[in-house]
């Protein structure tokens, strides 16, 4: 029983062994593989651009799509990307693809110049056309609204034709946006524009064909409750009439308002 549990341990633990380093191995490649094609994207929009002056356009689209599912890429990648993938479809004359790619490019490269020397001249027609169609529009905020003195608050804006730079404004003013995608922003809108009661303009304002502005959406700022508040500032003719009954001592006598005790109007409704 000793000699077999020693001819048995040491090639069992061996193997053990061998098997460890394997499938660490197999991990590590795994997760370098991983990271260099997250770390390709440059090289695989280079070769998508030999395919694509050589006339391989299959290839071309299918390096370009490979790039732009990698995660993390930032905005000049994938102006990149799509600006050449709009010069593909333009070639094979794929209209509503052209179309969508410029879009597309405009969104994340709002701004972008056209190289004479590298831009055919297809592709500045197609980037005025699409530039100029490009208009934001709100459809909803949220929240609408909030109370007087409300602590910060992040506002979702949602809509369409969003870009990267979009600026959400607050009555015309600038507010810190954070850009979603093409269809949504938040923006934080401070205390300091929320200690006054009203109903303030919320608009967008998109860096793109010179700079465009949407349509406005309400956004109020509730008053008070307080009927102090209510007395001092909001009542008017009302809150002069409640001071006078009080002063003079009731209305009408009868049994159920009887002398001195006087009647408070309903505050009007705001």
């Amino acid at each position: 029983m000793k000699s077999f549990n020693k001819s048995f341990s040491f090639p069992g633990l061996l193997s053990l062994f061998i098997v460890m380093i394997l499938i660490s191995s197999a991990s590590f490649r795994f997760s370098e593989l991983y990271a260099q094609q997250d770390a390709n994207c440059e090289e695989k929009l280079s070769e998508a651009d030999l395919h694509y002056k050589a006339g391989n356009w299959q290839d071309a689209i299918e390096l370009i799509k490979q790039c732009l599912v990698q995660k993390d890429l930032d905005e000049a990648e994938k102006g990149r990307a799509y600006r050449l993938l709009g010069l593909v479809y333009i070639a094979i004359e794929l209209e509503k693809e052209a179309n969508d790619a410029v879009k597309n490019l405009l969104i994340m490269v709002p701004n972008y110049k056209i190289n004479p020397d590298t831009d055919p001249p297809q592709l500045k027609r197609l980037i005025d056309d699409v530039s100029q169609k490009m208009n934001p529009a709100i459809s909803n905020i949220s929240p609408d609204n909030v109370d007087v003195e409300s602590d910060p608050v992040t506002l979702t804006v949602t809509g369409s034709d969003f870009v990267y730079g979009s600026v959400v404004r607050f009555n015309g003013e600038d507010k810190v946006t954070t850009y979603v995608n093409q269809n949504q922003l938040t923006a934080l809108i401070p205390k300091l524009d929320l200690v006054n009661d009203g109903e303030y303009d919320i608009s967008v304002f998109i860096p793109i064909h010179g700079g465009k502005i949407s349509n406005a959406m309400k956004f109020k700022v509730n008053p008070s409750s307080n009927m102090l508040t209510w007395l001092l500032i909001g009542g008017g003719a009302a809150a002069a009439a409640v001071i006078t009954v009080i002063a003079l001592g009731g209305g009408d006598d009868d049994e159920d308002n009887p002398p001195g005790t006087g009647s408070f109007p309903e505050p009007p409704s705001r």
